[in-house]
């Protein structure tokens, strides 16, 4: 069985959102923190979920408001033959349109026919599970028995009870017996006799069970034959994971989280016949780089089901296709979600950008950045804004993506706004050819804001166009104490004047100011993200004060600040 459709309604933080799937096997979700995405899993879990005893609180609707009921839907294909019959749930069937992704309430030969199994909780807390559609909207109870047919695992940070014969495991769904209750039984009792057959070791036991005797007899209890120590076997309780997998003696809980999710995966696709839908909740968690990219491969090449997983690894972004990712965003609750291979972004190269800039692809904001300079200079301005008690540029979710290069500024942007990210562009305006005043045009009229230098110049001129004299020349001593650049016989080539050999007292002019920053540009004193970040410190202090506000360079910084702070 899978899925073909999700809606969620009222379940922890969302309070709305529908999904239709393609017809694929790997749905990878991806996004900022809190977007939801371990909670379309749990959903998945709870309307699956192979137990009769879900624990369901207030906490698990949205905003806490339980006078909403809490719905999860999930439209299920590929059903068993069992399910189809009027006996079970033929006259529920429902029909699948896998090009248009929706659900039609009558099947018929062009559809794939479906089901949809409603979990539906109300104030009083009682879960219900039932299959629907609009000629019955009662529907059908989904039993528990049916629930465990679909098969459904995940593997979190606490699976042992997986790993375990106890109901619903995954162990348990591929073993090969008639009645696992009744042979848990019969080990329960094996264990009893072997247990009454070596009675040298329960000799305190019995010595205790003497003195319960006599006090029995004492006050008039009728003694069958003699008291002793012996296994209960109920409180043996086998059926709740008294038989665990072993390696020889060791039991596979005890090996390291990785390994045992490893196993878990493995034992997943073991559920062939009627296919698996498996969870993973951070699949990269507990595993190094070369066994992701292994369990990655195992997982793309098992067809029989669909596997749903979350991460926040950029190492697992660059080891997938855009055919499996998926960007979760979740607004005030309502939760979107968008393929990465969406059939606007197939000219935006999109793949590239994903494995170039993977950590970008979990944030919530994104700065296109022209080069590494720009890079740097805002790792500088972030460092800056937290010396004066603001909040990091992590806290508001902004990752500083390197475009490498003005002319793949626009094209890096749209991908991250088609996306659904909130974008900016910090860029150069020297390069008319690469990113021109038309380019950033089309890049507000799609909401993208852009800061970009008035004048027609790099960062490097526009500071040293901007800032003191006395601010020059400390970027001076930068360069040239701090980096070792030969930067005045660099000035001299071009200079048409002379410069004193110390740089300390050389005399302010616009022309001089002018020509350190193309040298600088041209020359690549600062292009690199430490000299950048390092460069806008030294600086820093002029964004303390007031009476340079009316220059490009404060204005810019102070408007992608606002930009940056906005947490709307």
């Amino acid at each position: 069985m899978k899925i073909r459709y999700i809606s969620i309604s009222n379940f922890r933080g969302v309070n709305h959102f529908e999904w239709g799937l393609p017809a694929d096997s790997v749905f990878c979700l991806v996004g900022k923190g809190d977007s939801s995405k371990s909670t379309i899993l749990e959903a998945i879990r709870y309307c699956l979920y192979p137990n009769w005893n879900l624990s369901i609180f207030d906490s698990d609707f949205f905003n806490n408001d339980v006078t909403k009921e809490l719905c999860i839907e999930l439209t299920i294909g590929e059903i068993i033959p069992e399910f189809i019959s009027d006996l079970k749930y033929g006259l529920m069937l429902r029909g699948w349109n896998k090009k248009e992704k929706k659900v039609f309430d009558e099947p018929d030969d062009s559809l794939e026919i479906v089901l949809t199994i409603r979990l539906s909780v109300s104030n009083a807390l009682e879960p219900k599970w039932i299959v629907v559609n609009s000629r019955n909207p009662d529907g059908i109870e989904f039993k528990t028995s049916d629930r465990i047919k679909a098969c459904v695992g995940i593997i979190g940070a606490f699976s042992e009870r997986q790993l375990s014969w106890s109901s619903g495991s995954a162990i348990a769904r591929i073993t090969e017996a008639d009645n696992i209750d009744e042979s848990l039984v019969s080990a329960a009792r094996e264990a009893k006799q072997t247990f009454d057959m070596n009675r040298s070791v329960l000799t305190g036991f019995d010595h205790a069970a003497k003195k319960a005797e006599v006090a029995a007899r004492h006050f008039g209890v009728h003694v069958s034959e003699t008291y002793k120590a012996q296994l209960d076997i109920s409180s043996i309780n086998l059926k709740v994971g008294g038989i665990a997998l072993h390696d020889k003696d060791i039991p596979l809980r005890l090996l390291g989280l990785g390994s045992r999710r490893l196993v878990l995966c493995g034992i997943q696709q073991q559920n062939l016949e009627n296919g698996h839908i498996t969870l993973i909740d951070e699949i990269e968690y507990g595993l190094e780089p070369n066994r992701i990219s292994r369990l990655i491969k195992c997982i793309r090449n098992d067809k029989s089901g669909q596997y749903f997983i979350t991460t926040h690894s950029p190492i697992v972004l660059r080891e997938l296709t855009i055919d499996e990712l998926y960007i979760v965003h979740n607004y005030n609750g309502e939760v979107t979600i968008q393929s990465a291979n969406d059939n606007q972004l197939r000219e935006l190269e999109i793949q590239g950008k994903i494995r170039a800039n993977a950590e970008a692809f979990l944030s919530k904001k994104v700065i296109v950045c022209e080069g590494a300079t720009e890079v740097g200079f805002l790792r500088g301005f972030d460092d800056y804004l937290v010396t004066k008690a603001f909040d990091p540029f992590a806290y508001f979710g902004v990752a500083l993506v390197d475009a490498n290069g003005g002319g793949k500024v626009k094209k890096t942007a749209q991908v991250f706004k088609q996306l659904g990210y909130e974008v900016a562009v910090f860029a150069d305006s020297d390069a008319q050819d690469q990113l021109s005043d038309y380019d950033c045009a089309e890049l507000k009229a799609l909401s993208i804001s852009t800061f970009v230098w008035a004048g027609n110049v790099s960062i490097e001129e526009r500071i040293m166009l901007d800032i003191p004299w006395n601010y020059v020349l400390s970027c001076l001593d930068f360069a040239i104490n701090g980096l070792g650049i030969p930067a005045r016989e660099q000035l001299l080539s071009v200079f048409p004047g002379t410069l004193d050999k110390q740089h300390s007292e050389w005399p302010e002019s616009q022309d001089l100011r002018k020509l350190i920053g193309e040298v600088a540009n041209k020359k690549k004193w600062f292009k690199n993200i430490t000299n950048a970040s390092i460069l806008f410190l030294t600086i820093s202090e002029l964004f303390d004060s007031q009476d340079y506000s009316s220059c490009d360079l404060y204005d810019k910084m102070k408007q992608l600040k606002t930009w940056i702070l906005n947490d709307e």
